[in-house]
């Protein structure tokens, strides 16, 4: 490469140039973040948009709501019904999807706090070191007199 000379590694860098490295991708990233979560935010508007007219129509005589997000759906079933093996690949992983992403955070909370029952249950039931004397009968203590 060209410029392979000039490309530095981060640990020959000063902890100024680190530092100003690293504010400068945590500046691209949150420009990122924003943007993918505001294209996020216009796909759902589109989404939950009416349908066209014609296609309203459709939508409604079968009794689904009037959204361009049903229209896709019912385009895709089109695709399918057509042969299109993508379009039933697609419809296929719909349907049979694992678990969504609340899903997945409700499992793993309910894993962390089994593992933390459990481990506290550990430590109850932790073997004690200590010497156990079994006594098979009592014995009066004597009772000292000063005399």
């Amino acid at each position: 490469m060209a410029n392979e000379e000039n490309l530095k590694p981060q640990n020959k860098r000063t902890k100024s140039e680190q530092r100003e490295i690293a504010k400068m991708g945590g500046i691209a990233s949150g420009k990122a973040r924003r943007k993918k979560a505001n294209l996020k935010k216009a796909l759902n508007t589109i989404l939950t948009a009416e349908a066209t007219h014609k296609t309203a129509a459709v939508l409604e005589s079968l009794g689904f709501e009037n959204t361009n997000e049903m229209a896709i759906m019912l385009s895709l079933t089109q695709q399918a019904l057509k042969g299109n093996v993508r379009a039933i690949e697609l419809i296929n992983k719909m349907a049979t999807s694992e678990k969504d992403e609340l899903d997945r955070k409700e499992q793993k909370a309910r894993i962390k706090q089994l593992e933390l029952s459990n481990k506290a249950a550990a430590e109850d039931t932790a073997v004690n070191d200590e010497q156990i004397i079994i006594v098979d009968e009592w014995q009066e203590d004597e009772v000292e007199t000063d005399g």
